[in-house]
């Protein structure tokens, strides 16, 4: 699901940055249009359409590069790896090229695994991608055994289902389930537009504890470009771009990336950050799980070698 097809000129997806405006406050900005377009985003079948018409790349939001320093701080090379709501990413792959060795990953789009497979098939590192698992599931009821997996990375699905209240309760399932697959110890990572206020009641179940972390994450550089280039459009595609603007627009992308730490949250649109929710599952008799008060806003540096996987 993460890749919302793939096409950045399609006019839903925004280089892994919220195109239906900022939906960060769980009580508004869900009714009317936005509630309309995003309870099919749910739906297989819609997914289906929306991969038959494309193919490439599409990573939402940041990309491995971006998150290496998470994943070396949270798994080992042989940590048994799940990517919820996959899509077209190269984030599977590249945990493969990167040497990681148990990498599981599905999608509610069967025609999305099946590009993927061959995608995996005809690549010149179709050998070191042979181990990939690829499985078309829906990550509400999936069919996974208890405790399977060391670490579960989503990233966009959530926000694809976050700002309509339909799709509350398969948003609450996505999270239960995760917890239900995740070993006691293991680490659920939502890499998300949504800020704690936002995020943080989404993972209040006493039923599933968590001990959670929030992180900023840089938006990849790709992602700050075309989202700076499409400001410079002004609503023209963008084979529109001339290299005047490419000129003009690196510096800005530039400036943000060196100074999203510091960066004042200031929505999808414009901030140079997301963030990563480090949720690590805790055992049946742990206390209730962290409030919104609790949570840091850290820089992920891979500071804290206790909740290393070895």
């Amino acid at each position: 699901m993460e890749g919302k097809g793939g096409n950045p000129e399609g006019g839903e997806a925004d280089v892994g940055v919220a195109s239906d405006g900022d939906c960060r406050s769980p009580e508004k900005h869900e009714e009317n249009v936005v509630d309309k377009r995003r309870n099919k985003y749910e739906m297989a079948a819609y997914w289906d359409e929306r991969y038959q018409k494309t193919n490439g790349v599409f990573d939402w939001y940041t990309d491995f590069i971006t998150l290496k320093p998470l994943f070396e701080h949270y798994c080992g090379r042989n940590s048994r790896i799940l990517n919820l709501g996959c899509g077209n990413s190269e984030l599977s792959e590249s945990l493969a090229l990167g040497g990681y060795t148990d990498v599981s990953s599905i999608d509610i789009s069967g025609k999305c695994i099946d590009m993927m497979v061959k995608r995996c098939r005809e690549s010149k590192h179709a050998e070191k991608l042979k181990n990939l698992k690829w499985m078309q599931m829906d990550a509400s009821k999936m069919t996974y055994k208890d405790n399977a997996f060391d670490f579960i990375i989503e990233k966009g699905t959530l926000d694809a289902l976050v700002c309509n209240t339909d799709t509350r309760s398969t948003l609450t399932k996505i999270i239960a389930e995760a917890h239900r697959v995740l070993k006691v110890g293991g680490t659920l990572a939502v890499i998300t537009y949504g800020n704690p206020d936002a995020r943080m009641p989404f993972f209040k179940d006493p039923r599933c504890p968590w001990r959670i972390k929030v992180r900023r994450v840089p938006y990849s550089p790709s992602a700050l470009l075309i989202r700076t280039l499409r400001a410079m459009l002004n609503g023209k595609p963008l084979r529109c771009v001339t290299p005047e603007m490419f000129a003009a627009a690196m510096p800005k992308v530039k400036e943000e990336l060196a100074n999203f730490e510091t960066a004042e949250d200031m929505g999808p649109e414009k901030s140079p950050f997301c963030y990563a929710y480090c949720c690590t599952k805790m055992g049946t008799l742990a206390p209730p799980p962290m409030q919104s008060e609790d949570v840091a806003d850290e820089v992920f540096k891979g500071d804290d070698e206790s909740e290393k996987v070895p």
